[in-house]
């Protein structure tokens, strides 16, 4: 296949350089999707600091393929992008403009990328890794929120970003089970609440909120309810996916037909289910190319959009359209996520203009492969 003049995969460092999950994407006939459709979008994104693809394929990886598929998001639903200041990552224009910066969670300093697979896909100690997962969120969004350039300034700062509500996506990459841990952990962080759940003798499901005042792992321990503190007041919300990743652009590129003729795909996971009073996710599976052409998977499915009801620039749910998005409820302080009619693996029809609504229980949230 002809390479264009922005390739993503032509190596730009010595092969000892290349990170193992680069040179396994880069190699071979089962991620030629992917390859194709990363290259389409690398056409017209443009990168700020010019180091955007040194970084995926040597010390990054992760950070740009996470920020590379937010992109492909915009371009999706055909966003008012401006790129010309170098941060945040993405300005967009419109009824409400938004600034989202692009964050992940990333391995320990120093340790060597691993482009193996887990042996399992369930973490050996699961609590632990949920409180793991919790404490890495929280190291990522924190960095971003103290961050200041060389004026000094924060990202809400900045003359063009001043009065915009600003918004941090993040994508979890610090281990190879990262993407397993469900969004409503990161609810439970961020609002400072935890649920539990019980059934009448009708059915009925009934949710009962708790307040969360701190979370622990190993000898750390961080206060909750980020999105309630002093430091987080310029942050109107976090954009958060567990399943952005190289996968996904194969598979969206596989739908696309830009797969090998000879390499097959299945998709394994749980999702959100749409029965009322239902309190647990639904499992999924599925061949690439069975699923509905009039439902094939987007950049949207995934995405889930986590509004800080405290914010000094409030954020309207409608401004990134066609994604999960969650708040605390103005009545009686309950989360409640609202997200579309055809969001998702299980759906098997598609409506711009209708969402559904529920009020939450944590748990319900997606782990997908």
């Amino acid at each position: 296949m002809a390479r264009n003049s922005r390739d993503l995969f032509t190596p730009v460092a010595p092969s000892q350089k290349l990170d193992p999950r680069f040179l396994k994407v880069a190699e071979g006939i089962s991620h030629e999707a992917a390859r194709t459709l990363m290259n389409t979008l690398f056409e017209n994104f443009r990168d700020v600091d010019g180091n955007f693809v040194r970084d995926f394929q040597t010390t990054g990886f992760s950070a740009p393929v996470f920020e590379l598929a937010v992109f492909a998001y915009i371009e999706e639903w055909n966003l008012q992008l401006d790129r010309t200041a170098p941060s945040p990552d993405f300005m967009l224009h419109g009824d409400q403009p938004v600034a989202i910066e692009v964050t992940t969670t990333n391995p320990a300093q120093g340790a060597p990328p691993d482009g193996t697979p887990p042996q399992s896909w369930l973490p050996g100690d699961l609590p632990s890794a949920d409180r793991e997962f919790v404490f890495q969120l929280g190291k990522a969004l924190r960095r971003k929120l103290v961050h200041r350039d060389a004026q000094g300034q924060a990202y809400w700062e900045k003359p063009h970003v001043e009065g915009v509500p600003f918004v941090i996506a993040v994508g979890a990459f610090h281990n190879a089970h990262a993407q397993f841990h469900p969004d409503g952990l990161l609810a439970s962080y961020l609002y400072g609440i935890d649920q539990t759940f019980s059934h009448d003798d009708a059915g009925n499901l009934t949710v009962a909120q708790h307040d969360v005042i701190e979370h622990h792992w190993a000898t750390k321990t961080i206060p909750s309810a980020l999105f309630k503190l002093p430091e987080a007041a310029n942050l109107s919300g976090v954009l958060f996916s567990n399943a952005h990743t190289i996968a996904k652009f194969n598979r969206i590129g596989t739908e696309q037909g830009l797969g090998n003729a000879e390499t097959a795909l299945v998709r394994v996971g749980a999702c959100y289910d749409y029965v009322p009073n239902s309190a647990t996710s639904k499992g999924f599976a599925y061949v690439l190319g069975d699923r509905p052409e009039d439902d094939p998977e987007t950049f949207a499915e995934g995405l889930h959009l986590f509004i800080n009801p405290w914010a000094n620039a409030p954020l309207r749910r409608e401004i990134l359209p066609e994604i999960a998005s969650s708040t605390l409820r103005e009545s009686d302080g309950l989360l409640e996520t609202k997200f579309p009619t055809g969001s998702g693996p299980s759906s098997r029809r598609r409506s711009l203009s209708r969402v559904r609504t529920r009020t939450s229980w944590l748990d319900t949230s997606s782990r997908t492969t």
